[in-house]
């Protein structure tokens, strides 16, 4: 065996070996929704399966949902509404700092990426401070999932607007008789459109997943269920944790799946513009 089949064989070996650490973990919290726990050597409470109730109703995810139910709206509503302001708002603000381009939108674009620097606990206590009077308001934890969000869009957005020739489409749309708001609805928007449900995939899985800003942030009425997982982990079972991961992974994978591909899409398109 040469040297060069030797390398790529250990390269193969290093490959197995990371997908199994990333994997192993994993599937055994996954497991422990779908099989007795005691078969891992879990102590818990008597496994909740009962097949002549159905499954699903009597078992521990019947009991997340029953439990957790309205957690999983309220963030599934924290996510959706997150993607409308971001798109709202981050669309026209980086075609406002791609199209000046001068010092004041590149400071502007810097500010944006603030957040993305400051701890979650830093930024839901500022949150809370800087509007105590409505403090416990669920749009409060809305503020601070578009403040983490915010940055990816604009970051998606800028960096398309960036790789077309923005002057010539403007140009050219003047050219037919467009003013400036129908240029950038009916010219700019369809070019971005691949970078804006990239984004929105993005943030969505963002708002799905994020814990730190909105730990200090909830209310009993107002829980995310990011927290409502973490609690499962300190005064649940391992069965009742497994299952509350797996639903949690049944909403995020199908957007990271969406998110690769779509992602994928929108880069070899500007690698062809390039």
């Amino acid at each position: 065996m040469n040297a060069g089949r030797v390398g790529i064989l250990v390269l193969h070996l290093i490959t197995w070996a990371l997908l199994l650490v990333v994997a192993a973990p994993v599937l055994v919290v996954l497991a422990g929704a779908f099989v007795d726990p005691s078969l891992l050597g879990v102590s818990s409470e008597r496994w909740a399966a009962d097949a002549s109730h159905g499954f699903f109703a009597q078992s521990w995810f019947g009991y997340v949902f029953s439990l957790y139910g309205r957690s999983m709206q309220f963030s599934l509503l924290l996510a959706t509404l997150s993607v409308v302001v971001c798109i709202l708002v981050s669309v026209p603000a980086a075609y406002v700092i791609v199209r000046s381009n001068s010092r004041f939108g590149r400071v502007l674009e810097e500010i944006t990426l603030l957040p993305l620097s400051i701890p979650g606990i830093a930024l839901s206590i500022g949150l809370i401070q800087a509007y105590t009077i409505v403090r416990g308001q669920w749009w409060l934890i809305l503020c601070g999932h578009v403040l983490y969000t915010i940055p990816l869009m604009m970051r998606v957005v800028v960096n398309a607007l960036r790789s077309f020739d923005l002057e010539r489409l403007q140009t050219a749309a003047r050219s037919l008789g467009a003013n400036h708001w129908q240029q950038f609805v009916f010219v700019i928007i369809p070019n971005l459109r691949h970078s804006i449900v990239v984004g929105s995939l993005l943030v969505f899985a963002i708002s799905w997943g994020e814990f730190n800003v909105s730990f200090l942030l909830n209310t009993p009425l107002n829980q995310t269920y990011p927290a409502a997982l973490y609690a499962t982990y300190t005064s649940n079972s391992f069965a009742v944790s497994s299952a509350a991961t797996a639903i949690f992974l049944a909403v995020i994978i199908p957007v990271l799946l969406a998110l690769q591909w779509f992602g994928g899409r929108e880069f070899t398109r500007l690698e062809q513009a390039a």
